[in-house]
């Protein structure tokens, strides 16, 4: 008998997928963010005396990256009288503000600079002088420029507050002076005729108070009221 050989199925075996096909196993992608610096803000309750912005700023980064500064100028009227009594005319800066690019860095600085002296030096001015800082909790730049523009305008009011009443004085100043002159003029006119001047005198009839209605009461009656005994006992007492 003849053996029919039979064609063996083909083996079924797996054959490498194509590189388009591949799967590629990654790590999972950890997203980081990028977390930013946020400045901080150092306040000075007190500028030592003829300390220039620049020192101010030289000084302070020292300790880190400054991004902005400001320091509020004296008033001027005060400046004006220290002239006048022949002090400085430099300006003097009275308080200020100094912006770090971080705000750890502002914090950090605010508590090992408070009440530390300014300088090390004996023959420095400023060996007595000590720092009065502090940190601004959520303080922003927008903060102080709307603060200082407040106060510019309450100023501003002041002033033409001032104005206002210095105005009134004067108009009434004036109005005083023109009556004293017409009255004058009144006086000579009628001493020129022969005729007696008299000027005319406003009576105020004074509103007596209850003490002295009291008092009155009691001169007119002969009697001393309970009231009145107690206010004289307590007043010794």
């Amino acid at each position: 008998m003849a053996t029919i050989a039979s064609e063996a199925p083909p083996s079924q075996v797996d054959t490498p997928a194509s590189s388009h096909e591949s799967q590629l196993i990654t790590a999972p992608k950890t997203k980081k963010r990028s977390q930013e610096t946020q400045p901080g803000i150092v306040y000075l309750s007190r500028i030592p005396t003829f300390m220039k912005p620049r020192r101010i700023q030289q000084i302070f980064g020292q300790h880190g990256e400054i991004g902005r500064t400001f320091m509020q100028p004296e008033d001027k009227n005060s400046r004006q009288a220290r002239k006048k009594k022949g002090g400085s005319k430099t300006v003097v800066f009275c308080e200020g503000w100094v912006e770090y690019k971080d705000k750890k860095i502002a914090k950090r600085v605010a508590l090992t600079l408070n009440n530390t002296r300014v300088s090390g030096k004996k023959r420095s001015r400023y060996y007595d002088d000590l720092w009065s800082l502090k940190y601004l909790h959520r303080f922003q730049w927008a903060h102080l420029a709307g603060q200082l523009e407040y106060e510019r305008q309450v100023q501003k009011q002041r002033v033409r507050a001032e104005v206002v009443q210095v105005k009134k004085e004067t108009n009434l100043y004036l109005k005083n002076v023109e009556k004293s002159t017409w009255l004058d003029r009144m006086e000579k006119k009628k001493k020129k005729q022969g005729q007696e001047w008299t000027h005319r005198l406003h009576e105020y009839k004074q509103r007596t108070s209850r003490d002295h209605q009291s008092t009155l009461h009691v001169q007119r009656s002969g009697k001393v009221s309970s009231s009145l005994l107690g206010k004289i006992f307590a007043s010794k007492e």
